[in-house]
């Protein structure tokens, strides 16, 4: 598990341009900061609730398709067996699709805001690093950051 959270933020590392090693030992240093465990333990613990009852309510919701999908399905195929299985299966599909439609758009969003808090934070602390460099139009994975709006 913790080993999972310390790699919640290499999406967004991946996104500001790094390969995939450096985003998960850029991920790996960020998590495991005084600031940075208890940050990221703190948005993950929501957003993993809000996903659970996203899915249980979605789930919940589709429970009338399963005598529709067991009724066409046995009817198409005359496998009642395998019609009464995805009738059980279909509400779980539906649950997990729309769970993941809605919920992570918002947790990537969450993640990556995470990421460019600690990693600004983790710049400006550092004496002699430049908080950004004037160079924003450097090559994907050379390392060099883009300047911070927020």
């Amino acid at each position: 598990m913790l080993l999972r959270l310390a790699l919640t933020l290499a999406p967004a590392a991946a996104a500001d341009g790094l390969r995939p090693c450096a985003a998960l030992r850029r991920s790996w240093s960020l998590t495991w900061t005084r600031a940075g465990g208890p940050r990221v333990l703190a948005l993950a613990l929501p957003l993993a609730a809000l996903t659970a009852g996203t899915l249980r309510l979605v789930v919940q919701l589709a429970l009338p398709l399963r005598p529709l999908v067991r009724d066409v399905l046995e009817q198409a195929t005359g496998n009642f067996f395998a019609a009464y299985y995805a009738g059980i299966l279909a509400p779980v599909i539906v649950g997990t699709l729309v769970a993941a439609a809605v919920t992570l758009p918002l947790t990537s969003t969450a993640f990556a805001v995470l990421h460019n808090r600690l990693l600004s934070r983790r710049t400006s602390d550092v004496p002699g690093t430049p908080d950004s460099t004037p160079d924003v139009s450097s090559p994907p994975g050379t390392g060099i950051r883009r300047r911070s709006l927020g």
